[in-house]
């Protein structure tokens, strides 16, 4: 699908270059290795346990070459374990990796050497210095302008499935605004089993099957059973608050639209909590705090769960639960305060600075995230003359797992971006890497 490329431009929001890192050994202890990164200002002494060392072994008898998995667990590691010394050192430092035998775990067995790649250490060496594509860009709240004038808002489809990095930059700015929208998606095929919008969800990670299927039409329909499924004004929501793990990205294509109204609406939920957290801290942990029963009890289905409203990890908002069409009753001993504070979030996210809204155009698509964007959409009616046998609004709709997107997102940015990395690791577990004496420089 994608056009390989060895090498790619950075990216805006996340990527920052390594550049030149210098590497030698600043110090040993009868606990471990101190490593000099970096040079002047930017340098770094990071202490590496012997423990930790041993532990982190990537050799084919500790990782399985082919499964690449550990083969052993970090509890069998003895705290006083330290390396046997060769010619009275306790560790061999060449240009391209540092070599430490251990003793066995086995009397029977030789004594283990160990290879660490230099590039390896210095990216695994301390949290900050964890592999790039390890790591998720963080979430930039937005507002309408701020959304608009985004770079990468929009992206050619054609583009989308023929280049790596457009791929790569597109998941990108999801992860960022938690939203992108795709033009020139065909839309001539509109049967479940071969719709467009399957290849399309390809490209970001697997469709997941709700009872809903594995994906669902967007029409008016007579007697609905699902305000989605008429033609009346939707308030902004979020989709399946009643499942316990909710989906978290949602795809809309745009098959069929030949109304008038039907705009589709966006508001972040990021940016009101945030809003709300500066001005009415108390409302804000209230919504933090107080479950929210959410409900379907429809077509042979009951699904029932409970949520915040603004669901923290660390302090830090992870995601939002909002859904007035499928909120259950409160309980009874729900907190007065919650009913006001639930008003002025409900208020922020009315906000017209804040709403971004379209019509989709046929052959549009937009994938969001399901637990930060809310998404709406206005009521509408027919145009007189459009006269047809299919709806004359018809959107597509899936959902698609949020680990298989994060996964898509790091092997994009590995291969784009860190490919000697990789290379490293896969010759450190074969063996293969050659001991040149001295100190090495990193090119980043």
């Amino acid at each position: 699908m994608w056009k390989i490329s060895r090498r790619a431009t950075p990216l805006k929001f996340f990527r920052k270059s390594l550049g030149s890192v210098h590497l030698r050994c600043q110090s040993s202890t009868s606990n471990g290795i101190g490593l000099e990164f970096g040079q002047g200002p930017k340098r770094t002494i990071e202490n590496l346990s012997w423990q930790w060392l041993r532990d982190s072994c990537q050799c084919p008898h500790c990782v399985h070459p082919s499964t690449r998995q550990k083969l052993h667990k970090s509890s069998d590691i003895s705290s006083d374990i330290a390396p046997i010394p060769r010619d009275g050192q306790l560790y061999e430092l060449s240009a391209t990796d540092l070599k430490v035998v251990w003793p066995s775990s086995d009397a029977s067995s030789h004594p283990h050497e160990s290879s660490y790649p230099l590039s390896w250490l210095h990216q695994h060496s301390t949290f900050s210095k964890t592999p790039g594509y390890r790591m998720l860009p963080s979430p930039k709240s937005w507002d309408k302008a701020q959304l608009s004038s985004s770079p990468g808002l929009w992206v050619p489809y054609s583009q989308l499935r023929s280049s790596q990095e457009i791929a790569l930059s597109s998941l990108e700015h999801l992860l960022v605004y938690g939203i992108l929208f795709v033009s020139g998606v065909p839309n001539t095929e509109t049967a479940d089993a071969t719709c467009e919008l399957r290849r399309l969800a390809r490209v970001f990670g697997n469709l997941r099957h709700t009872f809903y299927g594995d994906t669902w039409d967007v029409k008016s329909v007579k007697e609905s059973r699902n305000i989605a499924y008429t033609n009346l004004n939707l308030d902004f929501h979020a989709d399946l608050l009643y499942f316990h793990d909710p989906p978290k990205y949602q795809m809309l294509h745009s098959l069929r639209n030949r109304v008038k109204g039907g705009l589709s609406a966006f508001v972040d939920g990021f940016h009101a909590s945030h809003r709300l957290r500066e001005s009415s801290p108390d409302m804000f942990a209230t919504l933090a705090t107080t479950p929210v029963h959410f409900h379907y009890d429809n077509d042979g289905h009951y699904h029932y769960n409970c949520h915040p409203t603004i669901e923290l990890e660390h302090g830090q908002v992870r995601q939002i639960n909002y859904s007035p069409p499928f909120q259950a009753p409160l309980m009874p001993n729900t907190p007065v305060k919650f009913y006001d504070a639930l008003r002025r979030f409900s208020d922020l996210l009315s906000d017209e600075s804040a709403i971004f809204k379209r019509k989709m155009s046929e052959g549009q698509a937009v994938i969001f995230d399901n637990r930060r964007v809310l998404h709406a959409r206005t009521s509408y009616e027919e145009i007189q003359g459009e006269a047809s046998n299919e709806a004359s609004r018809w959107l597509k709709g899936c959902y698609v797992e949020g680990d298989a997107v994060w996964d898509r997102y790091r092997i994009l940015n590995r291969e784009c971006h860190y490919p000697d990395d990789y290379t490293d690791l896969i010759k450190a577990r074969a063996g293969r890497l050659n001991s040149d004496a001295g100190e090495r420089v990193l090119e980043g």
